[in-house]
């Protein structure tokens, strides 16, 4: 119902005779609204403009086929070396449909038809005008007009940022061929230099009445924010190596992101397998630790605001500047910091970062979070600074990468690595006996227990499981590898789990030689 000056337009419910989903052979779909107003459709994801040349007066049953009639996948989405897909990769059906009553136009209502197709893996519909994703002037997912061939790698419109690059649209998720969940977002590109690569990460906002996503996307509902991964540096290689590292240290003392493969496609084409995964922010917090949104900062390894109020990232500055000017060797001092951060969730997401060989890290890809005002009942509620694991994908390349010393002394070949501010906490909190006993013992653990060659490698197998049967199409979608290339990829991670504990440990000993 829509009032207009006065005057109340009352639209009817539109009735689609099939719902969106997964049907084995062609469908007839017959559309209605109990108003009796014109109906007006599209076939394209963009919503219907009465008169426009893609908006279908609607007159009589719609047939549904099986199609291959993909015209967006040809636009390239990149600068470097963009690959056009092959032949014979299926497509589904979306309709929008509006509803037309005395010249007032209803919301529109979507679905997405899926012939003859068939996944393993959950599906995500995305439903947007494609302008909005492929036009020069706006479309957020091209080089487009703000592309400066002088600038490649931190320039185009992929790398704009902020409301005025986000981009309205429709999600429709199915798990075993049945739609579970489907609601209006918001979408935009995620990521740093990853926004480059031809397939890429998709930020999903819930614009939806209750802003947020009710469906229990990972076992819990809140979520304001939830991401659609391309995998990151790892897009073109094992296409598992964030989900592995997260996977493998899930169970220690910090955060990680729960994640998963699904299948995305965007206004019917197929584009791929990506991971939808948590994000981190203030809501996320509270979902997940019961603690205030609004009484919440998560801060960047670049002691950069992430998430909160702009100003409350000073408070990690304090902690930094007081480890800076205080000898941690002394009890009250070591005390102090204590107090200041959670000791050892701090001891877990640094040797979890190390075992792995994170080449993108200390200076980076770190963050930490806390509590403004300390919340009485809850711990985590308690005013600490606890760390998060986040962006593993160049993790488990390097066997013998020395990470314990870069992580304490950084690397004079990586410029992000050097500040100071980077290592000051771990390199300094060894200062401290208490401290340095319990990181040696704790490292001893994780290596022994957790970071195990078998608990890695039934990691690694269950990725590949999810994946193997997939791979083929998500290849001839995007190819830039093969089948066989990634399957080495693989079998290049297994050797990493069953290696790396042997040089790692060297490097250990060599610093720590009193450790047993």
């Amino acid at each position: 119902m829509i009032t207009i000056f006065g005057s109340v337009i009352s639209f009817g419910k539109i009735i689609v005779s099939h719902d969106s989903g997964f049907y084995d052979k062609d469908i007839t779909v017959a559309i209605s609204s109990d108003s009796g107003g014109k109906i007006y459709y599209t076939i394209d994801g963009s919503v219907p403009t009465v008169g426009a040349a893609n908006t279908f007066l609607y007159s009589n049953t719609l047939l549904i086929q099986k199609s291959l009639d993909n015209t967006l996948m040809y636009i390239p989405s990149s600068p470097f070396d963009w690959k056009k897909p092959e032949a014979g990769i299926p497509k589904a059906t979306v309709l929008r449909i509006i509803e037309v009553t005395n010249g007032k136009t209803s919301d529109s209502t979507s679905r997405t038809y899926f012939i003859g197709i068939n996944h393993n893996l959950p599906v995500v519909s995305l439903i947007t005008d494609s302008s909005n994703l492929f036009d020069e002037e706006k479309g957020i997912y091209v080089p487009g007009k703000l592309f400066d061939p002088s600038n490649p790698d931190w320039t185009g419109n992929y790398h704009q940022r902020g409301d005025d690059w986000e981009r309205s649209g429709m999600m429709e998720y199915f798990e075993n061929g049945v739609l579970k969940y489907r609601s209006t977002i918001g979408m935009r590109i995620h990521g740093e230099f990853s926004r480059t690569f031809p397939i890429k990460s998709i930020r999903l906002y819930a614009r939806n009445t209750e802003k947020e996503f009710t469906y229990p996307f990972f076992g819990k509902k809140g979520y304001k924010k939830i991401l659609l991964r391309n995998a990151g540096n790892d897009w073109n290689t094992a296409y598992m190596r964030d989900a592995v590292a997260q996977s493998t240290f899930k169970t220690l003392n910090f955060d990680t992101q729960d994640s998963y493969p699904v299948i995305h496609y965007i206004n019917g084409e197929y584009w791929g397998i990506v991971y939808m995964m948590e994000y981190y922010d203030v809501r996320y917090l509270q979902v997940n630790y019961g603690v205030n949104e609004k009484n919440t900062v998560i801060v960047n390894a670049d002691l950069t605001l992430q998430d909160g109020k702009d100003g409350d990232e000073k408070y990690f500055l304090d902690l930094i500047n007081f480890v800076k000017a205080s000898d941690l060797s002394i009890k009250a001092n070591y005390d102090k910091v204590s107090e200041m951060m959670d000791i050892d969730n701090f001891i877990d997401f640094k040797i979890s970062e190390i075992l792995a060989a994170n080449t993108d890290w200390p200076g980076n890809n770190e963050r930490t979070w806390r509590v403004i005002t300390p919340e009485s009942g809850n711990k985590y509620a308690d005013g600490r600074w606890r760390w998060m694991m986040y962006d593993m994908d160049l993790t488990m390349w390097n066997i013998d990468h020395n990470t314990l010393k870069i992580g304490i002394y950084g690397d004079p070949n990586v410029f992000w690595t050097m500040d100071e501010n980077a290592t000051i906490l771990l390199k300094k909190l060894l200062q401290n006996d208490e401290f340095k006993s319990k990181f040696v013992a704790r490292f001893l653990y994780i290596v022994n227990n957790i970071f195990t060659t078998s608990n890695i490698d039934s990691i690694i197998e269950y990725y590949k499981s999810l994946l193997e049967n997939e791979m083929p199409l998500h290849l001839k979608r995007w190819p830039y590898t093969s089948v066989e290339a990634w399957q080495g990829e693989v079998e290049w991670l297994k050797l990493f789990a069953s290696e790396r504990q042997k040089h790692i440990l060297s490097y250990f000993q060599e610093m720590f030689p009193e450790a047993k």
